[in-house]
C-alpha cells in the first residue's frame, strides 16, 4: 500500500507519530481489530478537519457502519485492488485541497462491501430511522442495495423480560437469541422483522401488512405475537412484556412508532398482562396531567378526589373518565405505578420487602406482595431471584 502511495504521488504520504492540530492530512488507518475503531475515533475527534481512511481487515466487516457513526469521508475493505485504492486516494487529495471533502454516505459504504455483508448497513440504517436521523426520501431509496422497500418497517416494539431460574431451566442460556428465534419463526412468511439490540431493551420492527393501520386489528399477527409470549414461557422460563407503537406507513415517521413504544412500556396493560398498546393510553389532556401527577408523586397518600382537584374535575366525573381512557379505575392504576417504581429496588437492592412497600405508597407488604403478583405475574420474593434479560 505504502508503495502505491509513493508511486501515485511521490513524498507525499509519510508514517508519522505525530501531527500538529493545524496540518491538513489525510489519514490511511488500517482496522485490524476491533479495538482499532476507538483510534480512529480519537483521530476524529483530534483532527476534525482532516480526512481518515480506514482500511477494514475482512472478519471485521460487521463493524464498518461505524465509519458512518463517525461521519468519515471514505472506507475501504481488504483485499485492497490498486486501481480502486488510488482512485478514491486521489479524489479525497484533491477534496482535501479543494476543502469540500463529503461526509461518506451508507450508500457508497455499502457498495464497497460483498453483498452478503451488508447486514451492519441494514443495522445503521435501522437506527438512523428510529432515531429520526433519515434526512430525506433519496437515502431510503439508496437503501434499498441492502434493505429492500418491503422490509423497511412500519411499527416499532420495545421488549423487555426475565428469566424464572430453577433446576429445569439453566442460567447459561442465550436468551437474546432464543427470543429473536422464536419470534422469527412464528412470524416466518407472515411479516418482515428485524431487531436492534440495546442493553436493557430489544427493538422488534415489524412491517405489517399495509392493509392495517393498527396492529390490534391484524388478528393473525396479534395471535402470533400472543404464541411467541407463550411458548417462550412454556419451554424457557422466559417472560416478556412489551410496548407497541402505532403504524407509520412513510418510513420517516418510524421514529414516532419508536418513542410511542417507550412510552407504552411503561403503562399498565389493559387486556393483557405483557403488552401495551400506545393507542390504549389516554390522549386526553387533562388526564395526562393527572397521571404525570400520580407518578411524580406515587410514595405519598393519593386520594382520588386530591388528584380530582388538582385537575379542576369533579370526583364523580373523574373516576368514570378515568376508568374510560386508561381502562383501569383510579386506584388500580396507582398500585400499578407503585410497583413499576418497586422494580429497580428488587433488583439493585438488599432491601427488606416492608422497606420497599412502605416506601413506595402501599400500606402493607403483604398488599404490596398481591399487587405486584397481580401485574407481573409472580410476588417480589420471585422476582428477586429472577435474572434480567439483556439483550447486549
Amino acid at each position: 500500500m505504502t508503495a502505491w502511495l509513493e508511486e501515485f504521488l511521490p513524498n507525499t504520504f509519510v508514517e508519522c507519530e505525530y501531527l500538529a492540530a493545524n496540518e491538513m492530512t489525510i489519514f490511511v488507518y488500517e482496522i485490524n481489530h476491533l479495538f482499532d475503531w476507538v483510534k480512529v475515533n480519537r483521530l476524529h475527534r483530534n483532527y476534525p478537519n482532516n480526512i481518515i481512511v480506514p482500511i477494514v481487515a475482512e472478519h471485521l466487516t460487521y463493524s464498518t457502519s461505524i465509519a458512518i457513526e463517525l461521519n468519515l469521508q471514505a472506507l475501504l475493505i481488504k483485499p485492497l485492488h490498486k486501481t480502486k485504492f488510488l482512485r478514491i486516494v486521489k479524489k479525497l487529495y484533491a477534496s482535501l485541497h479543494e476543502k469540500q471533502a463529503h461526509k461518506l454516505t451508507m450508500y457508497e459504504l455499502s457498495q464497497q462491501v460483498p453483498q452478503d455483508h451488508t447486514s451492519p448497513f441494514r443495522e445503521a440504517f435501522l437506527r438512523r430511522l428510529i432515531r429520526g436521523e433519515i434526512e430525506n426520501e433519496q437515502e431510503i431509496i439508496q437503501a434499498a442495495s441492502f434493505l429492500s422497500a418491503d422490509n423497511i418497517p412500519n411499527i416499532v416494539f420495545l421488549i423487555q423480560g426475565y428469566r424464572i431460574l430453577d433446576e429445569n431451566h439453566p442460567i447459561d442460556i442465550d436468551a437474546a437469541s432464543i427470543i429473536t428465534n422464536v419470534f422469527r419463526t412464528n412470524f416466518a412468511n407472515k411479516a418482515s422483522i428485524s431487531f436492534l439490540n440495546f442493553e436493557r431493551y430489544l427493538l422488534l420492527l415489524m412491517r405489517i401488512p399495509s392493509d392495517y393501520t393498527s396492529f390490534k386489528h391484524w388478528s393473525e399477527g396479534l395471535t402470533c405475537l400472543l404464541n411467541v409470549i407463550e411458548v417462550l414461557k412454556r419451554d424457557y422460563n422466559i417472560h416478556l412484556f412489551m410496548g407497541i407503537g402505532d403504524v407509520y406507513q412513510q418510513p420517516r415517521q418510524v421514529y414516532q412508532s419508536y418513542s410511542q413504544a417507550r412510552k407504552a412500556r411503561k403503562k399498565p396493560s389493559v387486556d393483557n398482562l405483557n403488552v401495551r398498546f400506545y393507542e390504549d393510553l389516554t390522549k386526553n389532556e387533562q388526564l395526562q396531567k393527572a397521571i404525570a401527577y400520580i407518578e411524580e408523586h406515587y410514595d405519598e397518600q393519593l386520594v382520588l378526589c386530591d388528584v380530582a382537584n388538582y385537575i379542576n374535575f369533579s370526583p364523580a366525573h373523574f373516576s368514570r373518565l378515568f376508568k374510560k381512557e386508561t381502562g383501569r379505575n383510579f386506584v388500580d392504576y396507582v398500585a400499578f405505578t407503585r410497583v413499576l417504581k418497586t422494580v429497580t429496588f428488587l433488583r439493585k437492592y438488599d432491601y427488606t420487602i416492608d422497606k420497599i412497600a412502605t416506601s413506595s405508597g402501599f400500606n402493607t407488604s403483604n398488599y404490596y406482595s398481591l399487587t405486584f403478583k397481580k401485574h407481573v405475574g409472580i410476588t417480589p420474593s420471585e422476582y428477586r431471584n429472577t435474572k434480567e434479560i439483556l439483550f447486549k
